[in-house]
């Protein structure tokens, strides 16, 4: 589960929502996972937050739900850099929505949080028995997540051209990409060979190379050039006779 963050300028009435207030503090920390920023805030006796990827909350920033942690990081910072600290309030605005208000040090900002779905378990784990299986990291999973889209995408649209040509008006473009959707992309390319092989039968592609007629009248003026330079050099017509015998 992960929330988006962004910074805003919006105002909401306080008396709308439920409120908690308390101390806060924001560390940029860098540990094995990357760079992040680290805001906890004071609640129940301890401290709960957000980790942040990066080190800025300008724009809209990717952020997880922090374990619990003592108390005492809102005085101490271990090998952490405090960025800021002082007070907040939290409106929540349902289960999936909150504006957090940062007073700190450097003034005022307000965040607007929101929930985003998370993967099943059961669904993390496909993914990464996937990537074992093709020795791939975790880190490449967004990128071939989003060239199998595009790939399928490709095999589709090229499926349904063919189709639309060979079948004419009996071609119905959504039935087809509704059968197409629950194929592995191995079964649509399947697919797709069969109807290029009916396309080709159809159309059959041209020759790579065809013979060209020759330009008689150019031919036999190259000819009279050829012996025009024998008769004027010796040399080349003892070769020429020589080759000839």
């Amino acid at each position: 589960m992960y929330w988006n963050l962004t910074q805003t300028h919006e105002t909401i009435d306080p008396s709308a929502y439920s409120v908690s207030n308390g101390r806060f503090v924001l560390h940029r920390h860098h540990d094995a996972n990357g760079p992040h920023l680290d805001l906890r805030f004071e609640q129940d006796g301890y401290l709960a937050g957000f980790r942040i990827d990066g080190f800025t909350l300008e724009g809209e920033v990717c952020a997880t739900e922090k374990s619990a942690h003592p108390i005492q990081w809102l005085e101490r910072d271990g090998d952490a850099i405090r960025e800021d600290s002082g007070t907040y309030r939290r409106h929540a605005i349902g289960d999936n929505e909150m504006h957090i208000e940062l007073h700190g040090a450097h003034g005022v900002r307000t965040l607007r949080a929101t929930r985003e779905a998370g993967l099943a378990p059961s669904t993390i784990r496909d993914v990464c028995a996937t990537l074992r299986a093709h020795a791939a990291t975790t880190n490449d999973a967004a990128k071939l997540i989003a060239d199998g889209i595009a790939a399928r995408r490709r095999a589709t649209e090229r499926l349904c051209g063919l189709a639309r040509e060979l079948d004419g008006a009996a071609f119905d473009e959504a039935i087809c990409k509704r059968s197409l959707a629950s194929l592995a992309l191995e079964d649509i390319h399947a697919q797709l060979r069969s109807y290029e092989s009916r396309f080709d039968a159809k159309y059959p592609p041209a020759s790579v190379s065809q013979p060209s007629n020759l330009d008689e009248q150019a031919n036999l003026q190259r000819n009279e050039d050829a012996l025009a330079i024998l008769r004027n050099d010796p040399h080349q017509t003892r070769i020429f006779r020589q080759s000839a015998s």
